[in-house]
């Protein structure tokens, strides 16, 4: 057997991710043992991620990894922020680009809008935490513009009015 003399992640990596992924390693039911959950505080739809992103994930996935190690039934839930005003721009932005004026659109309209922008681009941090190793339970992916946690933000932002 012939062992490279320097590291190549791309033939690691990729392969042992892949690994995990199909094996389900981090998908969490509850269960019997004690529950241990970590919710990323969402990125926004509208970049990549940054060095911030990267230093609270990691420090996430240490916390989440540990927690499994120890036994504890834990689930990392990812999800995204749909950061209305800066996803407005880029959403307007593009609406320009194909001459649409957000002001002829009714809301539902520009909501359709807003989600096709999403699903172009929203993932694109996901994928790169993914690419890093992040040990989330991919099957609870959330996105703030999802019906019922639009509702609940709603209700919490009358809640803590009155």
């Amino acid at each position: 057997m012939n062992i490279s003399t320097k590291y190549n992640p791309t033939a690691t990596e990729d392969k042992w991710y892949s690994y995990w992924m199909e094996k389900n390693f981090f998908h969490s039911e509850p269960d019997e043992r004690e529950p241990y959950t970590i919710v990323i505080p969402p990125p926004n739809v509208t970049g990549v991620l940054h060095m911030g992103h990267m230093l609270n994930n990691t420090i996430q996935d240490v916390l989440i990894r540990r927690a499994r190690m120890q036994g504890k039934n834990a689930c990392w839930v990812p999800g995204t922020d749909h950061a209305s005003i800066a996803t407005e721009a880029k959403v307007v932005a593009m609406l320009k680009e194909r001459g649409i004026s957000k002001k002829d659109l009714s809301r539902e309209e520009f909501l359709k809008y807003a989600w096709e922008w999403k699903e172009k681009y929203g993932g694109i941090i996901l994928d790169q935490l993914k690419k890093l190793g992040a040990s989330c339970d991919w099957e609870r992916t959330r996105f703030t513009m999802e019906e019922d946690l639009s509702e609940a933000v709603i209700d919490t932002f009358i809640h803590l009015y009155k």
